[in-house]
């Protein structure tokens, strides 16, 4: 392809609006002439003619015979070259397929002539920036209390509770444990997922569905029960929603729950070296979660507070395309599971209506944030990506080199340099934002 003469490229820009341009573009003669005989000597070597050697074809009878051609295949030497030259000097970024005008289809090559054409493009607009000591978020040092921590082992206490059974012959009765089976029979076939052995159970906490519990209370041990229970359409088994099954109840023992002394040697049966250590250990990570909650809420509040003042009109083509994209993935997901709308869960009228919020809201976040990081100098350096990906590795448990290959061979590598990215902008943005002034009632 020939090369385009950019320093003789004629390019005026017009913005029509805050997300659109118009570019008028002119090709100096002589880019036109070089297309056109580039085209002749290659449609030449094409074409065999009566009376002429395959090669020798005189370009007037290739002007005369083939002139649309001509006219099509100049085109597609010069628009793309010098759209693209013309979006370079413009230092614009599309959004969306450019509109050329006139079509190019329409646009007609004259040897000896400029070639002018104009084409209208969505762009990113220029974003302003607030202040950011204007964003507020809450600043205040994470604290977990002592007894957020006792409540922690004393869950772990209990799960390590062990059951023995009572010498008695007594009926069940209310906070009881019990020692049962339960078959769960759906059109006289057993549901294994849901169907229980030899479990303990202690009565009063929530621990089985109301119906089972209050089948067990009065069974004698050894005592069998049919319990018929109907599950709502929202049931969290599949299997189960919206349908009735039948659980047939064996009561092996009324038990003694016996819950383990906290001490080292509970420690050590969980796999720590004191119970010293188990106290601190779980406490410093019941600090490091809160702190990641903590820093996950900061980033929600400074987002909000970043879109809801900074005005950002989205393009509609740009979201029209992303909603009719993902509405044509999403229908043709469910033919290939064979799978109507309802019984995935997917209301086909609310989906477009959420896609637009999803990919307005997703688009802000987006160009606010490439915003800053133009303005802040904020990126990711290749050295930063591979320690970062060395560690999500080490995480995963998996080797660091196969890794980085995975991502990079599944075009997931930028993505990852992108979401690094972004949490290099949300540190900056909690440390530059002001502290939220606590609410003190007196």
């Amino acid at each position: 392809m020939l090369g385009m003469r950019a320093k003789d490229l004629k390019v005026q820009i017009e913005r029509l609006d805050a997300t659109q341009v118009r570019l008028d573009i002119e090709v100096p003669s002589e880019d036109v002439n070089a297309a056109l005989a580039e085209t002749y000597e290659s449609l030449r070597s094409q074409v065999s003619i009566p009376g002429f050697r395959k090669g020798r074809v005189p370009v007037a009878i290739l002007k005369s015979r083939f002139p649309e051609y001509v006219s099509t295949e100049a085109v597609r030497y010069l628009v793309a070259p010098a759209y693209e030259e013309a979006l370079s000097r413009e230092r614009l970024n599309p959004l969306s397929q450019p509109i050329f005008h006139p079509p190019l289809d329409e646009l007609e090559v004259k040897e000896n002539e400029p070639l002018s054409f104009s084409t209208t493009v969505d762009i990113r607009p220029s974003i302003s920036l607030p202040n950011y000591e204007e964003l507020e978020t809450d600043k205040n040092p994470v604290d977990v209390p002592r007894e957020d921590v006792d409540t922690y082992i004393t869950r772990l206490q209990e799960q390590s509770a062990t059951y023995e059974p009572l010498d008695t012959e007594r009926p069940v009765q209310e906070k009881d444990c019990v020692r049962v089976d339960w078959e769960c029979l759906l059109d006289g076939g057993r549901i294994d997922t849901e169907s229980r052995q030899d479990v303990d159970i202690e009565l009063g906490v929530g621990a089985i569905h109301e119906q089972i519990e209050q089948a067990l209370l009065g069974m004698q041990i050894g005592d069998t029960k049919t319990v018929d229970i109907e599950f709502p359409e929202e049931h969290n088994a599949p299997e189960l929603a919206g349908k009735s099954a039948q659980y047939e109840i064996t009561l092996h023992a009324i038990t003694e729950k016996q819950l383990p002394v906290l001490d080292d040697e509970f420690a050590k049966d969980l796999g720590y070296e004191s119970f010293s250590q188990l106290h601190g250990l779980i406490w410093n990570n019941l600090v490091e979660e809160e702190k990641s909650l903590h820093v996950d809420k900061q980033k929600a509040e400074l987002l909000a507070q970043l879109i809801e003042k900074i005005d950002i009109a989205i393009p509609d083509p740009l979201v029209d395309q992303y909603v009719q994209q993902t509405l044509q993935n999403v229908t043709r997901q469910l033919e290939n599971e064979h799978r109507t709308p309802e019984e995935a869960g997917i209301d086909l009228d609310a989906l477009p209506v959420e896609l637009r919020n999803d990919v307005i809201q997703q688009t802000k976040q987006s160009w606010i944030f490439e915003t800053i990081a133009e303005k802040e100098g904020i990126s990711v350096s290749d050295d930063e990506l591979e320690s970062e990906i060395r560690r999500a590795a080490e995480q995963q448990n998996r080797d660091a080199q196969k890794y980085a290959a995975l991502l990079k061979s599944s075009n997931r590598l930028e993505d990852f340099r992108g979401q690094l990215q972004h949490e290099k902008i949300y540190q900056f943005l909690i440390q530059r934002a002001s502290a939220k002034q606590s609410l003190i009632i007196t």
